[in-house]
């Protein structure tokens, strides 16, 4: 009889609607209606939201300390880019009914290869650097890496994201990061 009843309660189970989904094995609470989006847009958006977050205030430093004029204009634009891009990626986290903030338990992201956000040290770092040479030196090398990271965490939502807008986002970043990437190693080279 309680075999039985374990069959009917798994059976029960199947068909409730709570799936596992291909990308991270993770269980999604409310899938959505149309099926536009996956679990890893939303953690795409999620991650993406505090990396901009970081880099707009690294370029805001960089518009205020940075000694080169090329520096301050590079780290303006891409304070205007990434105001735009977070604005965008939160409309549409509010939008699916999905919270802003990722999970910071560093195991809940295993199954992407970890996580690729923001590091607080690094904007401890440039707080502590004056404004001169040292400062556009060591922006230049903290904003390489960290543009690096946002190249990362693009890819993967090329890969497994399903919704053509944050799919259409990450290959603009990826472009994007990419050519800036090249253009902070002129700066460093000269």
């Amino acid at each position: 009889m309680k075999h039985w009843l374990f069959v009917v309660l798994l059976l029960a189970l199947a068909g409730c609607g709570v799936g596992v989904t291909e990308t991270t094995g993770a269980s999604l609470s409310a899938p959505p209606p149309d099926g536009s989006y996956n679990d890893t847009d939303v953690m795409f958006l999620q991650m993406a939201v505090p990396q901009h977050e970081q880099g707009i205030e690294m370029a805001r430093l960089a518009t205020e300390r940075a000694t080169r004029r090329e520096i301050r204009d590079l780290a303006a634009a891409i304070a205007a880019t990434q105001k735009d891009e977070l604005a965008e990626m939160k409309v549409w986290l509010e939008k699916w009914n999905q919270p802003v903030a990722y999970d910071p338990e560093p195991n809940a992201h295993a199954g992407h290869g970890g996580m690729h956000g923001s590091d607080p040290v690094v904007l401890t770092v440039l707080r502590d650097t004056p404004a001169g040479p040292d400062f556009d030196s060591r922006f230049l090398n903290l904003l390489t890496g960290h543009q690096h990271g946002a190249v990362e965490l693009a890819r993967m939502e090329e890969k497994d994201g399903r919704h053509p807008d944050a799919r259409s986002l990450a290959g603009r970043i990826i472009k994007s990061r990419a050519a800036q990437i090249r253009q902070m190693g002129t700066y460093l080279g000269s």
